[in-house]
């Protein structure tokens, strides 16, 4: 299963433009420390403004292209028009642009999210993630996940579980990797595409 994932992915449009882009891991873990470091200082921990995040791309040393790339992409994540973002969304949603198979960006995606570094993920946060991603999918044109898809996917993976239980992370990887429905989108095989309803 793990090397049909990794074939359907290269045919995805992000997946080219992983390929385009020199965007690092590493460069990803600065951007978050500096967006971190600017949303506290602003008394918003979750957001930061289009300033604050041209001046952390500039800082960290993301090159001319791939700065439009993501300026392009914070843009979308823009979803109130005044020029702010959710931080976090924003950089579990570039998250497929990094270097690297498709287990591995979903595995970099669960150590983004998990800030506080308690090694687990809830189901709001599943969603979160899933939805950020395929977010940036969709604006690169690739099929993705409806709304309704990924909710079904996050309850079917929590399904049986206690309120508020959080999954570890063997548990997050194990879970998304075998399921029908993220397979499909992870291969190219997703129901929707960008601009299409839900």
């Amino acid at each position: 299963m793990g090397n049909d994932i990794g074939k359907g992915a290269n045919r995805m449009a992000i997946a080219a433009m992983a390929n385009v882009t020199q965007f690092e891991k590493r460069e990803l873990l600065a951007l978050q420390r500096k967006f971190s470091d600017f949303a506290s200082r602003e008394g918003n921990p979750h957001t930061i403004t289009r300033s604050e995040f041209r001046e952390a791309l500039e800082s960290v040393g993301v090159t001319e292209s791939d700065t439009e790339i993501l300026d392009r992409l914070f843009t979308m994540f823009d979803k109130t028009g005044d020029d702010q973002v959710n931080f976090r969304e924003f950089v579990v949603g570039v998250c497929p642009l990094i270097t690297g198979d498709v287990i591995s960006k979903l595995n970099f995606s669960f150590e983004l999210y998990d800030i506080d570094g308690t090694g687990k993920i809830k189901q709001v946060e599943m969603t979160f993630i899933l939805s950020s991603m395929n977010a940036t999918a969709s604006y690169f044109g690739d099929p993705v996940m409806t709304t309704d898809e990924v909710d079904a996917l996050v309850s079917d993976i929590f399904k049986g579980k206690e309120e508020g239980h959080a999954l570890t992370y063997s548990e997050y990887m194990t879970a998304v990797a075998e399921h029908p429905v993220l397979v499909s989108f992870i291969t190219g095989a997703g129901s929707v595409r960008y601009g299409s309803s839900k």
